[in-house]
């Protein structure tokens, strides 16, 4: 057992819930022991960092229009009447909105192609094998 290509060992301390949530995804990828398991999750996955920070931004753009569509409404409730700039100013910040979110999602399909191609292209290691 000297020989052992494997020598490091590592530990782990889980709760009772996540154990069962643990041993419930090693069945669901039929892996046979928790070191293979753990292995094929360690060095088969890429890991991605997503900077979420653009979407707060929007989140809260979304949040004063919803405010401005809340006075808005208020308003026209009182009056019976609502100004067609408080609408052209909804209309401008919901397609601001739009093309910001248009343009986040174009580089996600950008940065997907880019993986799959880099995997297609066999630049993509597998240290399993």
């Amino acid at each position: 057992m000297a020989n052992r290509i494997r020598n490091e060992r590592l530990e782990i301390k889980l709760t009772e819930q996540e154990r069962a949530m643990f041993l419930y995804k090693m069945k669901l990828a039929r892996c046979r022991n928790m070191s293979l398991f753990i292995r094929k999750c360690v060095l088969e996955k890429d890991i991605y960092v997503v900077d979420l920070d653009p979407f707060r931004k929007i989140e809260g753009r979304l949040a004063g229009i919803a405010s401005n569509v809340n006075q808005i409404a208020k308003k026209a409730n009182a009056t019976d009447e609502i100004a067609p700039e408080s609408i052209q100013t909804i209309q401008a910040q919901i397609d601001s909105i739009g093309r910001e979110v248009l343009q986040i999602h174009s580089l996600l399909v950008r940065q997907q192609k880019a993986n799959l191609e880099e995997e297609n292209h066999g630049h993509h290691e597998n240290p399993s094998n």
